[in-house]
């Protein structure tokens, strides 16, 4: 982060354990603070599945091996390993049995590898190893081209938080982009205490983000921090945002942002609780690990600003799922 922003986090993070008790009442869901944290559950499914790699597994037995609902259990490993929950079980099936392809040459038949998997015939196994991999177990068994495997992911690089865990970067590039809205200054003590930037997303998303013309992504808040170098290092400016198509007609009417093309680090952040509730504490955190990662990478941040994405229609009362949008360039 630059010398701004972090001074802000400097001071949020020396006040979050002084106001964590002032939190209002939030809805309750699936509770990763509790018995099983979440990395700890994306873990007991991924030993499960190890466990189980030569049987045929579905969604339902999963989810409820560790209490969670099949929509949150899908989107959690889908975050973690880049794939849906059943595309990553197939294609570890497909990686294991690769190795017992090479060593049935003495007298089992790609068939044979095919049921030990869970396969209930020869073509679907041929059919999903060819999709995989790019060739036919036959073609494989006796040529010399290398395949990629998908291995057992590891949970090491995830990063727990009190109320839900946080994912390695992915990286995109993203052109100049354009946001209306409405803008506040948020004081970052009063913040801490009376969760503004929540109120002002909150009152902006469900009686104003509605009526907000051009929407690129209908049903996705964009909340932008602008680091406006007259209030820091104590506030920041928050556009309660969506991206739009084009600025034609709105400046005047709702307050906007040109942001410039640039390369951003996108951390995504899974939590028990409803989006709305994603407040300054739950952010800090996110941000603390986010200003350890940009720590040890070769990239510093590039433009005095950040923003959180989030879809309303990934979010439910137990289930908050946000990207948080850095922009990098190299050191």
């Amino acid at each position: 982060m630059n010398e701004k922003a972090q001074r802000i986090h400097t001071e949020s993070s020396e006040n979050t354990s002084k106001e964590t008790n002032k939190e209002p009442d939030r809805r309750r869901g699936a509770d990763f603070s509790g018995e099983h944290g979440a990395i700890e559950t994306i873990e007991r499914v991924l030993q499960e599945v190890e466990r189980r790699i030569t049987e045929k597994i579905v969604l339902d037995e999963l989810a409820e091996h560790v209490h969670l609902s099949k929509f949150h259990l899908h989107r959690l490993i889908r975050a973690a390993t880049g794939l849906p929950l059943m595309e990553y079980i197939r294609a570890r099936r497909l990686s294991a049995s690769a190795r017992d392809l090479l060593g049935a040459g003495s007298g089992g038949t790609v068939l044979d590898v095919a049921l030990a998997y869970g396969f209930d015939h020869e073509q679907s196994y041929i059919r999903s190893f060819k999709r995989q991999f790019g060739v036919t177990p036959a073609q494989f068994r006796r040529g010399r081209r290398e395949i990629m495997l998908v291995e057992r992911y590891d949970t090491s690089a995830l990063k727990e938080i009190r109320r839900g865990v946080v994912f390695e970067p992915t990286f995109v590039m993203k052109p100049q982009s354009l946001y209306a809205g409405r803008k506040a200054t948020i004081d970052v003590a009063d913040n801490l205490q009376n969760f503004t930037a929540n109120l002002h997303g909150a009152s902006f998303f469900y009686e104003e983000y509605p009526n907000i013309p051009n929407k690129l992504n209908p049903g996705v808040y964009i909340g932008l921090t602008l680091y406006t170098p007259e209030h820091l290092p104590h506030a920041t400016d928050y556009l309660t945002s969506a991206e739009v198509s084009s600025l034609d007609g709105l400046e005047g009417e709702w307050d906007t942002a040109v942001i410039p093309g640039c390369k951003y680090a996108v951390f995504k952040y899974i939590g028990n609780f409803h989006a709305e509730n994603l407040n300054i504490h739950d952010l800090n955190e996110i941000w603390n690990y986010m200003d350890e990662w940009l720590a040890r990478s070769p990239y510093v941040q590039s433009h005095p600003h950040h923003f959180e994405y989030i879809d309303i229609a990934s979010t439910r009362d137990d289930y908050c799922e946000a990207d948080l949008y850095l922009p990098i360039r190299e050191a």
